[in-house]
């Protein structure tokens, strides 16, 4: 009998060992930290938002006000613009270009260009004003693209008989979608480039709040489209995210932690906001405010 209580002491002073080891360890083991690095270098990365020099018109708000990069005026501020940037020392500069279609394309017009073989001065494209030109002045040798193609994956439609007004104003939804004028804020917007010197403009449209409104149409307007129904709005928005997490994943596999890297994104102002996020919470990128850089 003693014998036996003599065991069950001892059992309870083991497991009681036990239980008190394992909180000690458990005090060794600290709270997942946001902030943890693994790796040799941080990178640093900007985001230039632009407006298109030569645009395509495939946003849904069309441009009223002329801009003429190709100016002696605008090229004497685009000098500007290249030098501020230039001070930054981007390790490399990614440009809103197809990576997969067009990469290889456009680093041959690069090598072109540096060597006097390609003429870009009548060419309006931010690729080359400001994407070639600066990747010369840095003595870059080649230039990165970066975007993604995100194809449209939601519900199909016949489009070309689709009204949205008329379905939004059926389902209830038009009201609420239209209180925010955004065109009215594109145009006044647009309107600015054709007044302000192009720094003055680039600074303006790249302060956070400028990015922030900006970005508030998708989430005000958009995405209410065909909630509760066929959710086309949803699913814009979702689209809008894909492709700038791949723009993200793009870069984040162009980026070497295993050096310093100043990255530089040159990419259409409405990019920034989403972008922005996603580098603010990595882990692996310190976010400089590009204005910043060209203030």
């Amino acid at each position: 009998m003693k014998n036996g209580i003599a065991q069950i002491i001892l059992m309870m002073i083991i497991v009681s060992s036990c239980d008190q080891k394992m909180v000690a360890n458990q005090s060794d083991i600290k709270l997942n930290n946001p902030n943890e690095f693994i790796g040799k270098h941080k990178a640093k990365v900007s985001i230039l938002g632009v407006f298109h020099f030569s645009n395509p018109g495939l946003d849904s708000y069309k441009e009223e006000f002329e801009f003429n990069i190709l100016e002696n005026k605008r090229q004497k501020e685009l000098e500007i613009i290249i030098d501020k940037i230039s001070k930054y020392k981007p390790t490399k500069i990614l440009l809103e270009s197809n990576r997969v279609h067009s990469d290889s394309i456009l680093n041959i017009k690069l090598e072109k260009y540096v060597t006097g073989e390609f003429d870009i001065s009548n060419m309006e494209s931010e690729y080359y004003q400001i994407g070639f030109k600066l990747a010369k002045k840095l003595g870059h040798n080649r230039i990165y693209s970066s975007d993604a193609e995100a194809k449209w994956f939601g519900a199909n439609l016949d489009w070309d008989n689709y009204d949205s007004d008329e379905y939004m104003k059926r389902q209830g939804q038009y009201e609420k979608s239209h209180r925010y004028n955004y065109n009215e804020v594109y145009r006044e917007s647009d309107s600015l480039k054709s007044v302000y010197s192009l720094g003055d403009y680039l600074i303006m449209l790249n302060d956070p709040n400028d990015r922030l409104k900006d970005h508030q149409a998708y989430l005000t307007n958009t995405v209410l489209e065909g909630a509760g129904d066929n959710y086309i709005g949803a699913d814009a928005v979702a689209r809008w995210y894909r492709r700038n997490i791949r723009i993200f994943a793009n870069t984040y596999d162009i980026t070497s932690f295993d050096q310093e890297e100043r990255i530089l994104l040159i990419y259409g102002a409405g990019h920034v906001w989403p972008l922005r996020q996603l580098f603010l919470d990595s882990p692996d990128y310190e976010y400089v405010e590009i204005n910043e850089i060209i203030s």
